[in-house]
């Protein structure tokens, strides 16, 4: 098949992260389907968890079937294209952002690029509406402007939101970076190449962006961009320098505007201080003067290449950018320096939502199983041990049940025997704790409509002969949730001390809810019903969770079971559950039965 027929003839999935985009969307999405040119053509659109009025467009859309609507993580826009990537059914990736609408002919245009042989990605070109606020033109502009300095159609970043991937490329790769925000489609287009794909930029490929019209949303798209590109450099130190869109020319700004700030502030302190405040002030003036000029040079560029004398707001709107670059450079600096983690809220933040806007299995499209249906859950960390007699078990007890591994940041050989072992394995790249892991898999349970989930820890202490005894009173009809509690004095089970102080500290708190003694408060062994796993999979406490799990379950009025069952001691390793892990558990359960119903008790309106 020549270049031509395979461009004209290989599907599209188009990939639409959503996360309150209200205003636009419709917009985007009718551009989108305009694009449809007699091949295999799907439309996805993930919600990340949008409080405007969003999802509710979005349902609108899926019900007459032209979109089909998935539930993303909550974590942000990188981990919403993921769900996206996974889900695809042809070999072309289109992704396309909330505020941008595609012109005739986009998507031909990057299918063919996309068709020559080796071609992993390719962009095309922004351009910036003709009516917007001045920071929403500067934004524009800028990018246009530096999308004209480019010789050629050779990149080495892609821009995301503009874009069209090889399916097969971005899976070959891991797909998307979820640990950042801001910068993970340079780290997408930096790993693609060394992995041997070329990337193409296609200017006759155009698309509207609408940039953020307020000064305030300006800013803070800044602040997020400059610390997004740090984040960037740490990961790819060879990148310093920047790349093909952003060069060292616009790089340099972030610290020379950090120097003038310093030096505009040494100068200040000498001042009061009686001592000598002018070589500060003149050297922080001349370095300002420096970035104002550049960015009038620019201005002059702009207006000659692109043909518009509206350029001159890069000198004011640049220099605030400069401003939130260099705190953001700041704040980038402290957290490294105190051991922060990397999230992609730090740089590309979300507000919080207002209300519940999870998606039901009628929403994802995906067929509802029976309730005697059921998925096994595993979280493991560093488990590389104790996996494969678990995975065993499970499947000669339970032959044909769908079993997933929740791999949790593990630091040992886990992911490499997972993958000899062939199960199907969610990994997270950021540790969040046994808690963090149910909870992301019960959202791939809900995603692919199971309302029934069984959890079973990987440390090989819990049989799956007790599985069917956990299941029973879910099937039944009399409990939404199941705890497997050890048998007093069961065989073969023994825990040392530490974990048997830390158990006793924490049942003897638990155990003021229930009206009854907690034997085994610190149980990983639970069976979910359909109420749970809808709940639980969006606000399943994190951390280390088995004592908060109780307390949230009664307070969120579904019925809990206890069932006794056999353990046996950990196969191998050492235990989580330590006595410093279970003060810390019982002072947060302290918190949760004095103060929050305290605070409530002081909210409720007096009658």
């Amino acid at each position: 098949m020549s270049v031509v027929d395979r461009a004209a003839a290989e599907g599209v999935s188009f990939i639409v992260p959503v996360y309150n985009g209200e205003r636009r969307l419709g917009e985007v999405l009718e551009a989108i389907l305009a694009q449809y040119d007699g091949r295999p053509f799907e439309v996805i659109a993930v919600d990340d968890g949008s409080s405007d009025g969003s999802l509710a467009l979005l349902r609108r859309h899926a019900a007459d079937g032209r979109v089909r609507l998935l539930s993303g993580s909550g974590r942000g826009a990188a981990a919403a294209i993921n769900v996206g990537v996974a889900a695809a059914a042809h070999p072309i990736v289109c992704q396309v952002d909330q505020d941008v609408v595609l012109q005739p002919g986009w998507m031909r245009r990057l299918a063919a690029a996309l068709a020559e042989p080796g071609v992993g990605a390719v962009q095309g070109w922004y351009e910036t509406p003709s009516a917007g606020s001045p920071w929403a033109r500067a934004m524009g502009l800028d990018l246009e402007l530096r999308y004209s300095s480019i010789a050629g159609d050779v990149l080495d970043h892609v821009c995301s939101g503009n874009s069209a991937y090889r399916a097969e490329a971005l899976r070959a790769i891991g797909s998307f970076d979820e640990s950042l925000g801001y910068g993970y489609d340079n780290d997408v287009s930096y790993r693609l190449g060394a992995a041997g794909w070329r990337l193409r930029f296609c200017r006759e490929a155009r698309s509207v962006h609408h940039w953020r019209s307020d000064l305030l949303g300006y800013l803070r798209q800044q602040y997020g961009v400059g610390y997004g590109r740090l984040d960037l450099v740490a990961k790819h130190p060879n990148r310093v320098g920047g790349d093909a869109v952003s060069g060292l020319r616009m790089i340099l700004h972030a610290p020379l505007m950090l120097a003038v700030l310093a030096a505009g502030a040494a100068a200040g302190l000498t001042a009061i201080s009686g001592g000598s405040w002018q070589p500060g002030l003149l050297f922080a003036g001349a370095l300002l003067a420096a970035l104002a000029g550049d960015r009038f040079l620019a201005a002059l560029a702009a207006a000659r290449r692109l043909g518009h004398g509206g350029a001159l707001i890069f000198v004011p709107a640049h220099l605030l950018r400069d401003v939130a670059w260099a705190l953001a450079l700041a704040a980038w600096g402290w957290r490294r320096f105190t051991g922060g983690a990397r999230h992609p809220a730090t740089s590309m933040a979300r507000s919080l939502c207002g209300r519940d806007t999870r998606l039901d299995d009628a929403d994802l499209h995906v067929p509802p199983r029976r309730r005697e249906d059921f998925v096994l859950l595993v979280p493991a960390r560093d488990e590389a041990a104790n996996l494969p007699g678990v995975l065993a078990e499970l499947r000669e007890r339970w032959p044909g049940v769908d079993v997933l591994v929740i791999d949790d940041a593990s630091r040992d050989g886990t992911a490499q025997v997972l993958a000899a072992l062939g199960v199907r394995c969610l990994r997270l790249r950021e540790h969040l704790g046994v808690g963090g892991a149910v909870r992301a898999g019960l959202r791939w349970a809900r995603r692919h409509g199971y309302a029934t989930v069984v959890r079973v820890d990987g440390d090989g202490q819990h049989p799956a002969t007790e599985i069917a005894d956990l299941l029973a009173p879910i099937l039944a009809g009399r409990a939404d949730a199941v705890q497997g509690w050890r048998r007093k004095g069961a065989a073969g089970y023994s825990a040392g001390i530490a974990a048997g102080v830390a158990r006793a500290l924490v049942g003897r708190l638990t155990g003021g809810w229930s009206g009854r003694g907690v034997s085994d408060p610190t149980s990983g062994f639970w069976a979910f019903g359909p109420a749970a796993v809808r709940v639980l999979a969006d606000h399943h406490p994190s951390g280390y969770p088995e004592p908060e799990l109780l307390l949230f379950l009664r307070r969120n009025r579904l019925r809990v079971e206890f069932v006794p069952v056999a353990m046996r001691r950990r196969a191998a390793g050492r235990t989580s559950l330590t006595v410093v892990r279970a003060a810390w558990a019982s002072w947060r359960l302290l918190l949760a039965l004095i103060v929050v119903p305290l605070r409530a008790a002081v909210a409720r309106p007096a009658r």
